[in-house]
């Protein structure tokens, strides 16, 4: 059964990566990866880069954009829309997560943030 994207990019974030692909050389041959960097009390952290496909990855392509996501990160970062910006928040990737605040707490450890998402 298909459920849709695990993750959606913007228009915005495609023709960002293009460009940032473009402009270094040692990227083309990468993918570009969603993880998680981290998780305070506000919740996850995210991370956007360009890597190598490893084994396990889950991939969807989008034009000529190939996100890779671990099979880890997928459990929380599934429905995320992933955009670029470039304003009073900063300049680069945003992973906006609807999902996010059912995974908020700073008591919440890894067995527990799968507890929630496994529900």
């Amino acid at each position: 059964m298909n459920h849709g994207p695990l993750i959606t990019l913007t228009p915005r974030a495609i023709e960002a990566a293009c460009s940032l692909r473009a402009g270094n050389a040692e990227w083309t041959k990468f993918d570009l990866r969603v993880y998680l960097s981290g998780k305070g009390c506000d919740g996850f952290e995210y991370g956007v880069s360009f890597d190598a496909r490893q084994d396990l990855d889950l991939a969807e392509a989008f034009d000529s954009i190939v996100t890779i996501i671990d099979p880890e990160t997928a459990k929380y970062v599934g429905g995320s829309t992933i955009d670029w910006v470039d304003d009073e928040r900063g300049r680069g990737f945003l992973v906006e997560n609807p999902n996010h605040k059912k995974f908020r707490g700073k008591f919440f450890k890894r067995k527990g943030w799968e507890e929630k998402i496994l529900r």
